[in-house]
């Protein structure tokens, strides 16, 4: 299990490093043998084994997925409605829904071929903290742009606070059992 937490510069723009940086001090992510493979088939635009030869699923204009997101630079808003909240982001247009109406994640996001990029996310409050739980992705994106990747059985937790008028607080837990 991964735990990371970033503080943004901005509420809508999230300044974050290649990736998540909060690996408990060491270089790299533990990772199973399965994720290693994966890792070591990655060729990223970004960091120590960038190449122009990338296989990053960006390039061929796919969707990011989540975290991912996250480390692009540029700027994203939430949209907030009585049973949803929508994160717009200005990277590639992406858009990710997450449902606020007390839904619980679909028993089995396969069947309902809702297997997705951005996952499948409901939230919630607890007191001044939304805290989104994200399931159902597919595994085609990487954690980051350096090229960590994860599995379908990927769950993200993602905690969000304001602690001033102009900062954000993101921590996240990223679990995966095959990754």
């Amino acid at each position: 299990m991964l735990r990371a937490s970033i503080v943004a510069a901005t509420c809508v723009v999230m300044a974050v490093p290649a990736t998540l940086d909060a690996h408990h001090g060491s270089a790299e992510p533990r990772m199973t043998p399965w994720a290693v493979d994966r890792f070591q088939q990655a060729r990223p635009t970004l960091g120590p084994r960038a190449t122009v030869e990338a296989n990053d699923p960006t390039v061929a204009c796919l969707p990011p997925g989540v975290p991912y997101v996250l480390t692009v630079p540029v700027p994203f808003e939430f949209v907030t409605t009585a049973d949803r909240i929508t994160q717009l982001f200005e990277y590639n247009h992406t858009v990710r829904r997450i449902y606020m109406d007390g839904r619980p994640h679909p028993a089995d996001l396969a069947d309902t071929e809702s297997a997705q990029w951005m996952g499948h996310s409901v939230g919630r409050w607890e007191g001044d903290t939304l805290v989104i739980d994200t399931v159902g992705f597919n595994d085609r994106t990487w954690l980051d742009r350096l090229g960590h990747p994860h599995s379908t059985s990927l769950h993200l937790v993602e905690r969000v606070r304001r602690t001033d008028a102009r900062t954000l607080q993101y921590d996240i837990t990223v679990d995966d059992p095959v990754a």
